[in-house]
């Protein structure tokens, strides 16, 4: 590994792995900040010493810009100092008879200044440019193929598939002279430049160099990072990265946050403490039994360490957390709202005490973390709402439960009681997977039931909120199910077709069908008590209601597995074509290793299409 800071502000680190399959390592690099050269070289020729290749390129390019670096134009610096590599390259060739054809691809980049580079390749080694996010190739492979592709001789599908497409067209050493390409680029704030040998993307996805390459995570950190991807790839060759980063742009808001605000906050973790010591925590019941001392680390420092993560990661998952498991556990051992209510308003005080002190030191510091800070605890509120709402409908479910079997009790000791069919819908589980077969017995409703259950039912519309159009449309198909008088479950499909109308099958198109259907469930539920009728009418409504509800449920849920049956089928077919895909893979890329060991110097392009070069084919 080796990492440089030039003066110019740009942080530069490089890396090279041998692979799991090569013996010897062919790559060579340069990482040298004082003259702001940076250079991958991947030698070629196995036996032939491609090695020897890199590294003769490697002394000679570093040689010449060493000299050259003050009396030559950056551009002509560098296809001069390439130029020189290749002369090299080739004259050690001759000299020595063993190492006839060996070669090396070379891509370099000259950091002129902070806002100026230069970068020159020949061969397949690649330079990429990331700059807000979005991943650019500033190379071009110096291949036969893609020099077919150019001349539209081989598209590019044909291209990808030819057994040949990593025979070089171009390289140093299989001539004196070359043909260097050269880019100038501007560099903006925040951009990474990378430098890397065929044996990362060759086994690297472009999508996972991209998510590396943008993580934030420091230039030495990255190109490690780079070189692990193209290992767990196959690493069937040797891989050398180098990561050349721009100095970063001035700091978002969002940054001093994630940075100075978080340092800030976790710095008066202690104050935040007292505060909270002082306020009463360890007098709370929640932390009955524990020393205050305790208290205060098991509930205080705990919310100061979420905030200070989400703080770090502009997240809001570990105060959640917090919030879920601090009320959690406090419901399950029967706790009530109020003390959960006071800790709450306790660690909030705390926590504004806090950031009033930081903005006393540092007001535009201050004013960021409060809204920070703010936020987090609003997440807190959220957390501690959505239990509550959980209890809720448990205790409407309890409720329904207890009504329902006082009302049995009820009907059971009167004699002008309604008949008792034997149902107890408390029973069915809410959402069952129904077949249109299933036989449902008509319950035969007298008029005073259908008479009540027409009024339930406007009373729940008169309820539902303007905008709600799928809850009205669910009222309207328990309506449907109810009035069905021939009791089959066949309108429920019906109705639940129409309901279900047209939907993705992913929690955007299902989700509001069936918060729609639990939401009308609750307001029909609640609205049968403000009708007029007898107890022993308003338990029927609720049974019927609760019964046709089940049947609109059951035959929705049926519907949503219909739709989501061929998804599934595609995937599992897509599994085993990719399965049998990356097998082929692995077969194609010993094959490539195999073919580059044996071919290992490259075509003339001065020569006429079909000529050898200097290495049989």
């Amino acid at each position: 590994m080796s990492t440089a800071t030039p003066p110019t502000g740009v942080r530069v680190a490089g890396d090279t792995n041998v692979g799991k399959v090569r013996t010897s390592n062919e790559d060579s690099m340069i990482v040298d900040a004082a003259r702001g050269l940076y250079v991958v070289l991947d030698g070629m020729g196995g036996a032939n010493a491609g090695d020897i290749a890199s590294q003769t390129a490697r002394d000679a390019i570093l040689s010449f810009v060493a000299h050259k670096r003050t009396t030559m134009e950056p551009t002509s610096l560098m296809e001069a100092a390439i130029q020189s590599g290749s002369a090299a390259v080739f004259g050690a060739a001759q000299a020595h008879k063993e190492r006839h054809g060996m070669g090396t691809t070379v891509v370099a980049c000259l950091v002129v200044d902070a806002k100026r580079a230069v970068v020159a390749h020949v061969g397949d080694s690649r330079a990429y440019l990331l700059r807000q996010g979005r991943l650019q190739t500033l190379t071009r492979d110096h291949t036969i193929v893609e020099e077919l592709v150019d001349r539209g001789l081989l598209s590019p599908d044909e291209a990808e598939r030819h057994p040949y497409k990593n025979v070089l067209s171009r390289n140093l050493g299989s001539r004196a002279e070359t043909r260097v390409d050269v880019l100038e680029i501007e560099l903006k704030p925040g951009d990474r430049v990378l430098l890397c040998s065929d044996g990362l993307y060759g086994y690297a996805s472009a999508e996972g160099i991209q998510y590396i390459l943008g993580s934030g995570d420091a230039p030495e950190h990255v190109a490690r990072d780079l070189i692990e991807l193209a290992l767990r790839g196959g690493g069937g060759d040797n891989v050398t990265t180098i990561v050349i980063e721009a100095p970063q742009p001035v700091a978002t808001t969002t940054q001093l946050v994630k940075t100075s605000g978080a340092v800030a906050w976790w710095q008066h973790r202690q104050r935040f403490l007292h505060v909270a010591k002082e306020r009463g925590i360890a007098r709370n019941p929640i932390v009955r039994g524990l020393e205050p001392n305790e208290a205060l680390e098991l509930v205080g420092l705990s919310l100061c360490q979420a905030i200070f993560h989400d703080l770090e990661k502009s997240t809001g998952v570990n105060v959640w957390t917090f919030a879920q498991n601090l009320a959690g556990g406090w419901f399950e051992r029967g706790g009530e709202w109020a003390p959960l209510r006071g800790m709450m308003d306790i660690l909030g005080e705390s926590s504004r005490v806090v950031v009033d002190e930081i903005r006393t030191s540092d007001s535009e510091l201050g004013f960021l973390l409060d809204v920070a800070v703010s936020r987090a605890l609003v997440v807190a509120e959220l957390a501690l709402g959505g239990l509550l709402a959980e209890r809720l409908r448990q205790v409407d479910s309890d409720l329904i439960e207890l009504h329902t079997a006082q009302q049995t009790a009820i009907e059971a000791s009167s004699s002008d009681s309604l008949e008792d069919t034997g149902e107890r819908w408390i029973d069915r589980p809410t959402i069952p997977f129904m077949r249109p077969d299933r036989p449902v017995t008509n319950p035969g409703e007298s008029a005073e039931v259908m008479s009540a259950l027409e009024k339930t039912l406007t009373i729940a519309r008169a309820r539902t909120a303007p905008r709600a159009e799928l809850v009205k449309q669910v009222l309207t198909s328990l309506e449907a199910i109810v009035a069905d008088s021939a009791g089959n479950f066949a309108a429920s499909v019906l109705t639940a077709r129409e309901l279900y109308g047209v939907r993705t099958v992913d929690d955007a198109g299902i989700m509001p069908l069936f918060d729609a259907l639990d939401h009308a469930r609750i307001l029909t539920a609640s609205s049968v008590h403000q009708i007029q009728a007898t107890d022993a009418v308003r338990a029927r409504v609720l049974r019927v209601i609760s019964a046709a509800h089940q049947r609109l449920v059951g035959a929705s849920t049926g519907l949503v597995l219909e739709a989501a049956a061929p998804h599934s089928d595609k995937l599992r077919e897509a599994q085993a074509v990719t399965s049998e895909l990356r097998d082929q893979v692995a077969k194609a890329e010993r094959k490539r290793a195999d073919l580059e060991r044996r071919f290992a110097t490259n075509a003339d392009p001065s020569l006429p299409w079909g000529s050898r070069g200097t290495t049989e084919w």
